[in-house]
């Protein structure tokens, strides 16, 4: 009897912890920002020089921009998984002018993000970062470059 009482105990532990995981620990373990370590990268790009974000943030497949005044980012990509208070963070950031931000997602979780200031590098060179598009996405090893203005394009 003891010992059925404490297997089953051992099982209920096992299956609140893996819910646990699951729906909180998970997200907030992969979900940070990776700004420094990006805006470092960046920085050091030359012009000219071929780069991808390969190296910034793993693993992930594919790379979201959020150009300024994408209020509505969310609205037009529903199908991106993550936390509310993030998502609100997101988009109040996207008020600002001066700031792209980069969603870093594996399948449809965003696992890491990164507030870009326009004076190390602008997203708008890039064909899908204009305001009629609501897919501002790329694999995260398309090969890019900078201009003379540091405005970032697709090789």
């Amino acid at each position: 009897m003891k010992k059925a009482l404490f297997i089953s105990a051992i099982i209920l532990l096992c299956v609140a912890g893996g819910i646990y995981y699951h729906f909180f620990f998970d997200t907030r373990i992969l979900l940070k920002s990776d700004t420094e370590s990006i805006v470092n990268h960046l920085s050091h790009i030359g012009v000219g020089e071929e780069f991808d974000l390969s190296e910034d943030c793993m693993p992930c497949d594919s790379v979201y921009v959020v150009a300024p005044y994408s209020c509505d980012f969310f609205e037009k990509n529903p199908h991106l998984e993550l936390m509310s208070c993030i998502k609100r963070d997101i988009e109040r950031a996207a008020v600002f002018d001066s700031y792209f931000q980069l969603l870093f997602v594996k399948g449809n979780k965003v696992v890491s993000h990164a507030t870009i200031n326009r004076d190390i590098v602008s997203y708008f060179g890039l064909d899908s970062c204009n305001i009629y598009n609501s897919n501002l996405k790329f694999h995260i090893k398309t090969k890019l470059y900078l201009d003379e203005h540091r405005i970032v394009h697709q090789k």
